[in-house]
């Protein structure tokens, strides 16, 4: 059985075959290698296509369970949702190309493939910014880490290598975010802010203590502002 994922972003443009084999098989270099991990395994290759790069997730057996997904939902369709929540909200993410699910003898494949951003650097390489720079980052990051908790939604993965920035010398950073097969919806914003501030108060090194404030601040206001317009 093959199972096509049931929606696709409007306006995507696929680089290649729109089939389950085309990327499956596409060569490509492993930039992370395959590993076993929740009885399965899962592994990404960066691929040239004709559309230009590509990131292509393969995976088998590689389940998510939860009370809604008893059997298991693969984490690259779990991605692939969270991919399509993130840009119907206007948060930078990578652009879903192509997600397809089949059942064979050897298990549950999935694959999902991603285009390259373009001219993004991860947090931790921008380390060398001067101080006013990191101050714009810090309320680019706050301000979309603060929408995204007010929808409820926890990154629940959020390592400075997983946060993206494009940088601009006239107009605020932009901010993307990666990685998302553990993301999550929370009861509260509250329950989803604190769990991501504080893994990635932990895990970045680029924020001295009066920049992480500044982007608290920002987060807050990101927050509370959308609150208030809903009241």
């Amino acid at each position: 059985m093959f199972c096509a994922a049931p929606e696709r972003p409007a306006g995507t443009a696929i680089a290649g075959r729109n089939d389950f084999d085309y990327w499956w098989t596409l060569p490509g270099d492993w930039v992370e290698e395959p590993n076993e991990r929740r009885s399965g395994w899962s592994g990404v290759i960066r691929a040239v296509t004709g559309n230009g790069v590509a990131y292509v997730k393969r995976q088998r057996n590689h389940l998510f369970r939860s009370l809604r997904h008893p059997l298991g939902w693969p984490t690259a369709s779990r991605e692939w949702y969270f991919l399509l929540q993130l840009r119907a909200l206007g948060i930078a993410a990578p652009t879903p190309l192509f997600h397809a699910v089949r059942h064979t003898a050897a298990g549950i494949e999935a694959v999902l493939a991603t285009a390259a951003l373009e001219d993004y650097h991860p947090l931790h390489e921008l380390e060398a910014l001067p101080a006013d720079r990191r101050a714009t980052v810090a309320d680019a990051l706050g301000q979309t880490l603060g929408r995204l908790h007010r929808e409820r939604l926890q990154h629940s993965c959020l390592y400075d290598k997983h946060v993206m920035i494009r940088l601009h010398h006239d107009a605020p950073p932009d901010v993307a975010l990666l990685d998302l097969e553990k993301m999550r919806r929370r009861l509260t914003p509250g329950q989803a802010a604190r769990h991501d501030l504080a893994q990635l108060r932990r895990r970045q090194r680029l924020f001295d203590d009066q920049e992480w404030a500044r982007l608290l601040a920002s987060h807050a206001r990101a927050l509370a502002g959308e609150r208030s317009s809903r009241r």
